[in-house]
């Protein structure tokens, strides 16, 4: 099954945003793209994938190294069967020792890098607020029609 990936290409020693690329997986081939302009087309012996840190991928494709950072880092491992590296899918917290502050830095901005912006769970796009005026509609009615009901008795 081809899948499609967009992201940002990094050459090493790059950084910064990259360039804005598109990332087409299909199981005998891999093809990187950036706008209208392909930049190459590898088959499955010819290129490696393997994790780095913030959620990006080293892809080796036809022996020339680029990073790729893929919009949803997850979903990109998850499909193309290569795990997050071991800082961002780590399930235990690390360790406090003096020595390993450096792991736990990049634990940190790894678990960062993988932040997707949540709804807040305050906002219930106006519905509370439509409920209370719906049901001060209603008391008003029921009101007006206790009023009337009791000035005909």
């Amino acid at each position: 099954m081809t899948k499609t990936f967009t992201g940002d290409v990094l050459l090493p020693g790059d950084t910064g945003g990259g360039l804005t690329a598109t990332l087409i997986l299909d199981p005998e081939r891999v093809t990187l793209t950036a706008g209208d302009n392909q930049l190459g087309s590898w088959d499955r012996s010819d290129y490696l994938i393997t994790p780095e840190e913030n959620g990006s991928f080293n892809l080796t494709l036809g022996g020339e190294s680029v990073l790729f950072r893929p919009d949803s880092p997850s979903e990109f491992s998850s499909t193309s069967a290569v795990p997050l590296s071991e800082t961002l899918s780590r399930r235990t917290a690390p360790s406090s020792l003096s020595g390993e502050a450096k792991d736990e830095d990049d634990y940190i901005d790894a678990a960062i890098a993988n932040i997707r912006p949540l709804r807040d769970p305050q906002d219930d796009g106006g519905m509370s607020r439509t409920f209370v005026g719906v049901m001060a509609a209603l008391a008003a009615v029921i009101s007006l029609a206790a009023v009337v009901t009791a000035a005909l008795v």
